[in-house]
């Protein structure tokens, strides 16, 4: 989502990005809960293929999902086939969408991928104009843990995957961490032996961009929104120094005349 289309390399092939997020908890019923009550219309930012969109829309949530990768949205299409759900290519920076929804909201680490404060700050622009008065945004992001803003020069192993026809994808991978911008780039190596016993290695470079507390209390203020509620995972335990996340649930802040 930012302008090097490399950083959208992570989310070329739909199967394996299905095969490694592919569980709706736990910030999915959270997040249906958050629905529920607010009501529709709902805007889902970086839907990816459906992982939350889809059990959404099973619930009777009215739902739109935008996503900038075509690939992405092809696959969420397929998937929800039959379900009344909007499905948009678009990016977060300058989608235009002709309406407004009462809770717009991420679940797949969107802001951080957000590389510049203007890109954070076109995101929250366009969340702005497609959120009605009395409506909602939902950010979620991790913890900037300083465990998590390191460089590390040894590949580690992090987990494997199994696709529908048995073959295993061993992922591991380095970081590297630049203090200056806050960006963390975590390079992926999934390697699999194919039917004819070929070995294949796929090299993946994604870049975030994390953000601390105070940080993100001021992008917001100055931005157009107030925190209504801020909490330290999806349990809703308050935020503090021992949190895994940090989400927040904001509303426009009134305009002055």
């Amino acid at each position: 989502m930012n302008n090097d289309q490399d950083n959208l390399t992570e989310y070329a092939d739909p199967e394996i990005y299905d095969l490694e997020n592919q569980d709706f908890e736990p910030d999915g019923p959270f997040i249906l809960a958050l629905a529920q009550k607010l009501g529709g219309p709902v805007l889902e930012l970086g839907c990816g293929t459906g992982r939350v969109t889809i059990p959404l829309a099973q619930n009777g949530i009215e739902i739109v999902g935008i996503d900038v990768v075509p690939a992405m949205i092809e696959r969420a299409r397929q998937k929800s086939e039959g379900l009344p759900i909007e499905w948009v290519v678009a990016d977060v920076r300058n989608f235009q969408l002709g309406r407004k929804f009462r809770l717009i909201f991420e679940s797949g680490s969107v802001f951080h991928h957000m590389l510049t404060r203007a890109d954070q700050e076109a995101y929250l622009a366009r969340v702005c104009e497609h959120l009605e008065d009395d409506g909602r945004l939902m950010l979620s992001l991790f913890f900037p843990h300083a465990s998590r803003l390191v460089s590390t020069d040894v590949e580690e192993d992090w987990f494997t995957v199994e696709r529908r026809d048995g073959i295993e994808i061993r992922v591991s991978g380095i970081d590297k961490y630049d203090a200056i911008r806050q960006i963390r780039t975590e390079t992926a190596y999934r390697r699999w032996t194919d039917a004819n016993g070929q070995e294949n290695l796929r090299v993946v470079p994604l870049s975030l961009r994390y953000a601390f507390p105070q940080e993100m209390e001021a992008l917001l203020h100055y931005n157009g929104f107030e925190i209504v509620e801020l909490y330290g995972d999806t349990s809703m335990s308050p935020l503090t120094n021992e949190s895994s996340a940090m989400i927040y649930i904001c509303k426009k802040k009134p305009l002055i005349e």
